[in-house]
């Protein structure tokens, strides 16, 4: 199925806020909120630029809905098994290649990001971005590398050779729950509408047994009844429901600033910073997601190669990003004496070391794409119940 490309855009901004985010983080902790969200960046709508978090809820949302694409045009359940069965190899590709670069990064022991951290008192840089254990050139492996990128940081969430893995399990248990839930949300949509809205609420209290962080799954298929209505926002509510979106989506789970009035969900929800978060960037990102979609001429800059591009870059950035910075970007902060120059390799940097993976990202997912075409139009898995029961 082709890629939309004003989705492609977003999930391209998306990986620069978080880009953008674990920088400030490293080399401005303090703008980044660790002497507290008051006094923080966290005050302003714009922190949006730098919200990571949200834009981590951006990416689960736009999957969710790509996913189940191709099912809602064809209705066909080989379409459901095959992105089942084909979702584990495609994420496992790039993050592999990621992986073992790290792990070669370890071994040559050219990660300078506990020395940086005690220049910038990041705490989040000095735990390699908060990851679950530090190694060292010694406790590095090539073949526990291998075993976390094929399989395990999917599986059970390991994510020691890079941090920003710890979103592999969230996605791939989630992309999961969607497949689940397809075929009985659509199938109620076609025939009971309101049935269908009750599947997604109890889809997402599912998700919410697990963690907050899988509700994005299941509350994105709200985007296809919502479009199915045939409503079609003229420029200015387009314009304002983006505008309400973005400000949503600068909003930390902190209620400082012009979020104060979001204190209220620290008394009915929870005192979970991440869940009251959730809660708020869900909603936003469903609500751009739909405004976007819902343009029949959307601009050129949101349609053209830029926006393609920036689609093929995001995976590959993701993945990168937090390796850079805890390397190069350290290494030219010790260097320099400069938090401003460690700032400005981490986005270069990271921008330059995502391209040949994106080259590779690209191909693997041809790659991919070629071999479950020719398996869906053989009829291959259609074929083996009948056989089976032969």
């Amino acid at each position: 199925m082709r890629k939309d490309a004003s989705l492609e855009f977003l999930r391209g901004v998306a990986a620069l806020v978080v880009l953008s985010g674990h920088t400030l983080r490293a080399f401005a902790p303090s703008a980044e909120g660790a002497a507290g969200a008051a006094q923080s960046l966290k005050t302003s709508p714009g922190f949006i630029a730098f919200n990571g978090g949200s834009a981590v809820y951006l990416f689960f949302v736009l999957s969710s809905y790509v996913l189940v694409g191709r099912y809602f045009q064809s209705r066909k359940a080989q379409d459901l098994l095959l992105g089942a069965i084909k979702r584990l190899p495609r994420l496992a590709g790039p993050v592999l290649v990621a992986v073992l670069a790290s792990c070669a990064i370890f071994k040559l022991d050219l990660y300078f990001f506990e020395d940086a951290a005690a220049v910038t008192q990041s705490g989040w840089l000095g735990g390699f971005g908060n990851a679950t254990k530090v190694l060292s050139p010694e406790t590095a492996s090539f073949a526990d590398a291998f075993l976390q990128g094929a399989w395990r940081t999917f599986i059970y969430g390991d994510k020691y050779y890079d941090s920003s893995l710890w979103t592999m399990t969230v996605e791939f248990w989630g992309s999961m729950l969607t497949f689940a839930l397809a075929p009985i949300f659509f199938f109620l949509r076609d025939r009971w509408a309101l049935f269908s809205w009750f599947c997604i609420a109890t889809g997402v209290f599912l998700a919410l047994q697990a963690s907050f962080f899988f509700c994005a799954f299941p509350a994105s298929l709200l985007l296809y009844p919502l479009l199915a209505l045939g409503f079609r926002p003229n420029w200015w509510v387009r314009g304002a429901m983006v505008t309400i979106s973005l400000a949503l989506l600068g909003y930390a789970g902190d209620a400082v600033g012009i979020y104060r009035p979001f204190a209220v969900l620290e008394t009915t929800v929870s005192d979970d910073v991440g869940l009251r978060q959730a809660c708020v960037a869900i909603p936003a990102s469903i609500m751009l997601v739909y405004a976007v979609l819902s343009a029949d001429q959307p601009p050129s800059w949101l349609s053209g190669k830029t926006a393609r591009f920036l689609g093929d870059l995001s995976f590959p950035l993701y993945l990168v990003h937090v390796p850079v910075i805890c390397s190069l970007a350290s290494w030219v902060l010790l260097v320099s004496g400069s938090a401003a120059l460690g700032a400005a390799a981490a986005i270069l940097g990271s921008l330059l070391a995502a391209l040949p993976l994106m080259a590779f990202n690209n191909w693997w997912v041809r790659a991919l794409g070629a071999l479950f075409n020719r398996l869906r139009r053989d009829g291959t898995l259609a074929a083996t119940p009948a056989a089976a029961s032969a």
